[in-house]
């Protein structure tokens, strides 16, 4: 660690040890403050009050969820200092980032956050963003989880824990939601004993659909094509099921069964394009390929990113989107299995099996303006893009016997089995021009990207807890062993290809209890995301063929408080991660013009920062919030990017290095500095009925689109309101997202290659305005 990050974290570690004499001084002013902090969360697969965790943990419950308006992992990220998330311009490929960890390609297969509901695994960005309908609770998990949570765990985790299960009580919630520009949400969800303390049933449903909130200016934007994009752009129609049963057969046996299952119909969020070959470029003159025949041409955008398109060639003001391009047609669905056994009063064992399975079509209008035909290699049409495209099918087994000891000795050991099959396809190409027949499989005649990867990974895990000082202090020690296998099977007559390696992800920590409501901490962990193959159809080198695993160690500080009686928390991490084996992509040795590049694990990165959350309830029914996330994430001095190289974007080198050198660069797709402030308010009106409302205002500021550090996406700061009214078992109330209807760039592709370069803004959502209606039983 340099000079700097040991300053930071030594200024953290004093600040810390002040708010905790502070703190201190007021516990012991205020008893039973620990009584009022009960937010329980599941993240180190055990029920415990999140104010205990040595570790940053984010969560929101069930009661949040809706008085924020979270209602998607873009809202969550809004609300988690240190968390981004983007789903670009289809919502195809869902990346988390946590901690400034960009991931570099967008498309790979494993990414560097894991995402789990109910403990199952969700191996597939197209799958993650499930939203909240009858969520009882979103953790957020920084830093590295991969020793309890596995390999792709590489920087923190995200779980969805599902509707409640009880054996005992009925209940019962119904939500109607509606909103401007079409939008209609309803859920309910049931769960009701049917041999009270033997068997409960439980079920809910959730079905949400929305026009869009952006014109399309296509004059075939009202043919109603369907599959396809009618009218506004970004509306979609999504649904949700889940039906469970829980079984106790004895007292000491419980056993759960969750199927689950979610369908996406999504329009293409509101984006266009600017090329490289159309001119729209400002920097970087020259190049060797000069814009396909032009010298002194522009290769690259610098700056801002504008939130309003800049017409093509037709002229056509605003977003101008081929009817047939459609987001994503996307299906997923679930099947868990946990068994719960108390063997002792000391000992539990717990199984649990996941089945996890989904499938996905996108077709993405990929012109520089649509109403213009592109040519290529003498073909005329409309480009497009068909990506995602594809199918997962998972098994997963765990089971874990734990030991809780009177002296508060924890411990618990695992095993992990899981199988997978991924089908990646994938294709672009021209259609029919102005054609209005939608687009429902890859085109006959095309070529796709294929790519069939069959996963076996094996895994042993356990994590130990010795408190000692009278359980004051606590030194915890976690570990994984995994053991993986890769097949890939692709269109080279070469294949399959097998991968394997083995790997240890350990963590540790040491926690102080100034207090019983002050914590001090103190962690080291270290974070693996899986190597894996290179599927290009091109031949390669051993060497090249395959890529080996990102890893990381990081090292945390941190401090928990709860004060006045429950009345107020604040929690404070500061980190430095050290990245290395960072997987880029560079071209193969012997690569012509339009080989495509591979994968390999050359580089290098660090992030260092600061996150501070706290709550504070100023007067009874006036509580305070706020998060601040500082994140400094910059390349290693020696990483080169060799696509910016191949693709000779730098030009005459005034705004980046013509070899590629992107050493000291921030990395993309993170901001510096995040921040949310939030505020709610509760009063009786009569005996009967309370008048609640609720104020989030978040921003974050700017971030860089590329590795290069030339085009911005700027910064943005994001309005969220509420209030209603509420009675013993019902509540409606007003809301709306983005007030100030703020226009933004949420986030943009940035395509480089020989031939052509390209970015593709996504634009943000508009202001929205709606009511919602709630019963609970």
């Amino acid at each position: 660690m340099n000079n700097l990050t040991i300053k930071l974290i030594a200024t953290s570690a004093t600040s810390a040890l002040t708010i905790a004499t502070a703190a201190t001084a007021f516990a012991q002013e205020e008893e039973g403050a620990s009584e009022s902090n009960m937010i329980i969360v599941t993240a180190r697969k055990v029920e415990e009050r999140l104010q205990d965790i040595p570790g940053a943990i984010t969560a929101f419950n069930a009661e949040e969820l809706q008085n924020r308006s979270i209602s998607e992992l873009e809202d969550v990220a809004l609300q988690t200092p240190g968390l981004v998330f983007e789903d670009f311009s289809n919502g195809g490929f869902g990346t988390p980032t946590i901690r400034g960890a960009t991931q570099f390609s967008i498309t790979s297969l494993e990414q560097n956050v894991s995402v789990f509901l109910d403990g199952i695994y969700i191996p597939r960005g197209y799958a993650f963003d499930v939203g909240s309908m009858n969520l009882e609770r979103i953790e957020v998990v920084k830093g590295p989880q991969s020793a309890l949570y596995g390999a792709n765990a590489f920087m923190g985790a995200i779980n969805y824990v599902s509707t409640s299960r009880s054996l005992t009580e009925i209940s019962a919630s119904a939500e109607l939601e509606v909103s401007e520009n079409g939008g209609l949400d309803l859920s309910g969800k049931i769960s009701a004993p049917l041999v009270e303390d033997v068997l409960s049933m439980r079920l809910a449903l959730g079905y949400s659909e929305f026009d869009g909130d952006f014109t399309n200016n296509h004059p075939d934007a009202d043919a109603g094509l369907d599959p396809g994009t009618s009218g506004k752009i970004g509306g979609f129609e999504k649904s949700m099921v889940q039906v469970g049963a829980s079984l106790k057969p004895v007292n000491a046996l419980t056993i759960d069964f969750d199927y689950y299952n979610f369908k996406t119909d999504s329009e293409t969020r509101a984006q266009y394009r600017l090329s490289r070959g159309a001119g729209d470029f400002n920097c970087s003159l020259g190049g060797a390929f000069g814009g396909f025949g032009v010298p002194d041409s522009n290769q690259l955008f610098c700056g801002e990113l504008p939130s309003t398109p800049i017409p093509g060639a037709s002229g056509t003001e605003g977003f101008v989107i081929d009817p047939r391009t459609y987001g994503l047609d996307s299906e997923s669905s679930m099947v868990r299995v946990n068994v719960a056994a108390q063997l002792t009063d000391q000992i539990s064992a717990n199984y649990l099996y996941g089945h996890s399975e989904g499938d996905v079509f996108s077709a993405g209008g990929s012109d520089r303006d649509a109403l213009v035909p592109t040519v290529f290699g003498g073909a005329t049409g409309n480009a497009f893009t068909f990506n995602p495209v594809g199918d997962f099918n998972y098994d997963s087994h765990e089971l874990r016997l734990q030991y809780s000891g009177d002296s508060g000795i924890y411990a618990m050991i695992g095993g992990f089995i899981q199988n997978g099959e991924d089908l990646e396809l994938g294709t672009g190409g021209l259609v029919p021009f102005r054609d209005l027949t939608p687009l429902i499989a890859i085109p006959a005649g095309a070529t796709p990207f294929s790519a069939f990867t069959e996963t076996d990974t094996k895994a042993i895990f356990g994590r130990i807890a010795v408190p000692l000082l009278d359980e004051r202090l606590t030194i915890e020690v976690e570990g994984r062993y995994t053991d993986e296998e890769k097949v890939l099977t692709d269109l080279s007559v070469n294949s399959p290809y097998t991968y394997s390696d083995s790997y240890f992800t350990p963590r540790a920590s040491i926690d102080y209890k100034v207090t019983d409501d002050n914590l001090v901490y103190v962690s080291i962990a270290r974070g693996v995301k899986s190597g894996g193959i290179n599927s290009t159809n091109g031949d390669l080198l051993d060497d090249e063929r395959f890529y080996d695993p990102d890893t990381n160690w990081t090292y945390e500080i941190g401090l928990k408080n709860s004060f006045m009686g429950g009345r107020g928390t604040l929690n404070l991490a500061a980190f430095y991660i050290d990245w290395s084996n960072l997987q880029l992509q560079v071209a193969a040795e012997g690569a012509t013009f339009f080989s495509p590049n591979i994968v390999q694990s050359i580089g290098g990165a660090s992030s260092k920062g600061v996150e501070v959350e706290g709550t504070f309830e100023v007067i009874d029914g006036l509580v305070v919030n706020a998060g601040l996330a500082y994140i400094d994430a910059t390349y290693d001095d020696d990483v080169i990017s060799a696509r910016i190289t191949r693709s000779n974007l730098c030009g005459d080198g005034t705004v980046c290095s013509t070899d590629g050198s992107i050493g000291g660069n921030d990395l993309q797709r993170s901001s510096k500095f995040q921040w949310n402030v939030g505020a709610s308010f509760d009063t009786g009106i009569t005996n009967d009925i309370d008048f609640f409302s609720r104020l989030d205002v978040a921003g974050q500021s700017k971030q860089y689109v590329s590795e290069i550090n030339v085009a911005t996406i700027e910064p943005r700061t994001l309005v969220n309101g509420r209030l209603g009214v509420r009675g013993d078992n019902w509540s409606l109330s007003v809301w709306g997202k983005n007030l100030f209807d703020k226009k933004y760039v949420s986030n943009a592709f940035f395509i480089a290659t020989p031939f052509f370069t390209d970015y593709v803004p996504t634009v943000g959502n508009r202001r929205r305005l709606g009511a919602t209606l709630t019963f609970d039983y």
